[in-house]
């Protein structure tokens, strides 16, 4: 019954109020992954008569063929039929997505095998599943009813009913305000929603709501049969195409029998020229206080505000207690005193962390202000290291204890009340163990392929705390031993692989080596009529204590007319140049100060006129205004690693002690294709006119600047005073 007619009161106390949501009782179609051998090849040409004018999707009246889509389509649908690897740098407008959907969708239909598109945000993600899959299925003609198409995200993204069921135990009357407020709305989306998809909900409850994996029933939750990961897995393992994120992918790879995604043999990796920095973060190890929170959390937690609603499996197990299920039962009691035992002993534990992290900060922070800080030799916290791990293992034993008990006081042959709280119980059990290794780790610091550090991060409502990370130097060989290895054929694309003009640096990041070929796919517009790039040399460096200013000053006036994008390397600079135009650009928007860069980039298509754009880390990917909402992209600073990253640090190491240089064979590499990404802010449509203007002298004046100048399809002109530069701009725009 839905709540239209019913209170959020009603609502929530209702039994049985998940029974409005669908169920899913027939098991996921299981299909057999065919050899290369068994499969259909594809005929090329035929493939790339689709994309030709006159073709499938060709037909509109004054389509105009890329030279390079078609040429990026050949080369995968070459690598499906071959085995073989491909990396392709597509330029911006050769249409990319096109080009290697064609030939996957005719792959996995004429096959009957998924292929899996993987992307690095979730903007390509929507983009996709709304718009580009929908018209490259009319390849298919009448048969494109028959292609099943699934987006598929990692389980935190998903709504957890059993989640919801323990947040609503306690009933609505003893819930805080703020989360009364927040019901009605909570209620409706659940209503509405049709995948549990949390990315559609914005309320406050989104972060407590989903599940671990290793805390799922399975079918032991009462929930099994309505549940929204097991709906998008089962719609997942029937798909001909998958959607997917790069961690995702990352986590099924290396988690034999994780069953996240079917068989498959053919992978597209979109937005590759982030898979490095992804593939870093999922590989990497972290000891800190929230990160052993969150698993705390899960056993017992307090309500928000002044009201206390007491959350976590044991709060579930003590309900289902004094239901009376083990009335009688010499179990109950044990139940109830190994609780109040896990209790008292999560605190012990919480307590022993707190001092290794005390301690690991007096050792290595002594007499030191900055926040970050590398270390190559393990902190001496070996006793309390040891204290530590012992009250792990006394925490673990006690839940598995519990488990033990829940699941013995059970007649065989009667329903277990307690199974899926045991599941839990045995899920986080498996947490408190990969919480110690993962400690372990970074504080032995022993394994010379990772980099170790100390950082104090600054969470927002709360003070900053200490984390320790282990990360791997280099993904290489963990990408080609996961992912290359395993498939047959694995495509690399990105609008940015090269430096200078091949793919050797990608390549060698990525661990791209056997079985791959390269093709560089040309974009169909034309820079030098659409574009003009200006270099400003009359500017200080930007270390120069006064270069904001007067970058403040230029940009009063060249960005007086809005449909302008600057883009900073760093947070302190553009809020140092925001403050000095504060109250001269009426229209300034600034990364960080309430709305989201989505709503950033709305706000420059809908009133560009009035418009700046103040962006950093993000904006320099990812932002796509065509038209003439924007026609100047200003780029304050080359885009090299802030200095003290201790990865890059570490990687930059790394490469001198192998004989290398690790500025001209790395950090130059890295900042390039960076510059490269924003550089591709301005020109969208073969319709696009616009303006680059760097305003960091250092792309003319030093040796290395010629490297960035090589690096973009326009020549790089240089001005030497803001008159000029202001003139050429006016001049070129008329």
């Amino acid at each position: 019954m839905a709540s239209r007619s019913r209170s959020p009161a009603e609502f929530i106390d209702d039994p049985d109020w998940a029974g409005f949501l669908p169920e899913t009782h027939e098991a996921a179609r299981r299909r057999h992954l065919p050899s290369h051998e068994d499969c259909a090849k594809l005929d090329v040409e035929k493939t790339a008569w689709h994309l030709r004018a006159g073709g499938t999707l060709g037909a509109m009246p004054g389509y105009e063929e890329r030279q390079g889509q078609l040429d990026m389509l050949g080369a995968i649908a070459n690598a499906y039929n071959s085995r073989s690897h491909l990396m392709i740098e597509a330029g911006t407008g050769v249409g990319k997505s096109l080009a290697y959907l064609v030939p996957s969708i005719l792959w996995a239909f004429v096959n009957d095998t998924p292929v899996v598109v993987s992307t690095a945000t979730r903007n390509l993600q929507s983009q996709l599943v709304t718009s580009d899959i929908p018209r490259a299925l009319a390849i298919l003609g009448p048969d494109a009813a028959k292609f099943q198409v699934a987006l598929l995200k990692g389980r935190a993204n998903y709504l957890c009913l059993r989640e919801v069921s323990e947040f609503f135990a306690s009933g609505y009357w003893t819930m805080s305000p703020e989360e009364q407020a927040e019901m009605p709305k909570f209620i409706r989306w659940i209503e509405t929603t049709a995948d549990g998809d949390l990315d559609g909900y914005d309320g406050a409850l989104k972060g407590m709501l989903s599940c671990p994996g290793e805390e799922c029933g399975g079918r032991r939750c009462q929930y099994h049969s309505r549940c929204f990961v097991y709906r998008a897995r089962k719609n997942a393992a029937s798909a001909h195409l998958i959607v997917v994120n790069h961690a995702l992918v990352l986590a099924e790879a290396s988690s034999p029998g994780a069953a996240i995604l079917p068989a498959y043999s053919r992978l597209v990796l979109d937005e590759a020229h982030n898979l490095e920095d992804i593939a870093t973060k999922y590989f990497s190890y972290e000891f800190s206080m929230p990160a052993l929170a969150r698993i705390m959390n899960r056993l017992a937690r307090k309500g928000r505000g002044k009201r206390t609603r007491p959350g976590g499996v044991l709060s579930a197990v003590d309900r289902q207690l004094q239901k009376g299920l083990l009335a009688g039962n010499p179990s109950g009691e044990t139940a109830r005193r190994i609780s109040l035992a896990i209790t008292s002993q999560t605190v012990r534990l919480a307590n022993a962390a707190d001092a290794v992290l005390k301690c690991v900060e007096s050792e290595l922070f002594e007499g030191r202000k900055r926040d970050v800080v590398r270390y190559r030799k393990a902190p001496d916290t070996l006793d309390l290291q040891s204290r530590m791990d012992d009250e792990i293992v006394k925490t673990v034993n006690l839940l598995r204890d519990l488990r033990d008990t829940l699941d013995g006081a059970t007649p065989e042959g009667e329903i277990n009340f307690f199974s899926d709280l045991t599941a839990q119980l045995n899920g986080i059990a498996d947490s408190f163990i990969g919480f110690a290794n993962e400690a372990n780790f970074v504080l032995r610091a022993e394994r010379d392929t990772h980099a170790y550090w100390a950082e104090f991060v600054r969470a927002e409502k709360r003070h900053a705390y200490l984390r320790l990370v282990g990360a791997p130097l280099s993904v290489a060989g963990d990408l080609k031993k996961y992912v290359y290895d395993l498939k047959d054929s694995v495509i690399l694309s990105s609008a940015t692989l090269r430096v200078g003009n091949d793919f050797r640096y990608m390549a060698a990041r990525l661990g791209c080596s056997e079985r791959f070929e390269a093709l560089a796919a040309a974009s169909p517009f034309d820079y030098f009529r659409q574009s003009l790039t200006l270099a400003a040399d009359f500017l200080p460096d930007p270390g120069d204590g006064g270069y904001v200013g007067k970058l403040a000053q230029l940009l009063k006036d060249l960005a007086a007319g809005g449909r302008t994008l600057v883009l900073f390397t760093s947070y302190e600079m553009m809020r140092a140049a925001a403050d000095a135009l504060a109250g001269k650009l009426p229209g300034l928007l600034v990364q960080g100060e309430g709305l989201s860069r989505e709503a950033m980039t709305a706000a420059l298509k809908r009133s560009p006129a009035d418009t700046v754009v103040f962006g950093a880390q993000s904006f320099w990917e990812g932002v796509d205004v065509a038209g003439d909402a924007l026609e100047r992209v200003v780029i304050t600073r080359l885009p090299f690693a802030q200095v003290g990253d201790p990865i890059v640090e570490a990687r930059s190491e790394k490469v001198d002690r192998e004989g290398g240089s690790s500025f001209r064979d790395y950090v130059l590499p890295e900042a390039v294709i960076k510059f490269r990404q924003g550089f591709g802010r301005l020109i969208r449509s073969k319709r696009d006119r616009g303006v680059v203007i760097v305003t960091d002298p250092r792309l003319v004046t030093k040796n290395y600047g010629a490297v960035f100048r090589r690096s973009i399809p326009a020549s790089v002109h240089t001005v030497t005073t803001a008159e000029e530069l202001l003139g050429r701009i006016a001049g070129f725009m008329a």
